[in-house]
């Protein structure tokens, strides 16, 4: 995988949860030791409108390729602007954003899949 490899990535928030700032910069973060360039948009959800024809799973959601890697939400499901997301993390434990390695891998699978 060459360093100029490139993916559409989406990464979609709301301000009221508190984790996206850092959200961003663990994407970032990841995305360079993934070796992954990102054609990157970011998405502020701002209604529960917006939510909802964005199928909006909560703050911070990664969209890779269009996919969202760590699993979409099957209707009926109650979409909320405000929402914010929660993580399996390793050991059983949950937190508001993914374990930096599951990030990482997800990145190359989605190139991968590209």
């Amino acid at each position: 995988m060459a360093a100029t490899d490139r993916l559409a990535v989406s990464f979609v928030f709301s301000r009221g949860c508190p984790s996206h700032e850092e959200g961003l910069a663990l994407l970032r973060s990841a995305a360079r030791q993934a070796r992954v360039g990102m054609d990157l948009r970011i998405v502020e959800v701002t209604s529960d409108a917006q939510a909802r024809a964005l199928c909006f799973t909560g703050s911070p959601t990664y969209l890779l390729g269009g996919k969202d890697p760590f699993g979409a939400v099957t209707p009926p499901h109650d979409f909320q602007h405000d929402a914010c997301r929660a993580y399996a993390l390793p050991g059983g434990r949950v937190g508001p954003l993914p374990h930096h390695d599951d990030l990482v891998a997800a990145l190359r699978a989605a190139l991968e899949d590209a």
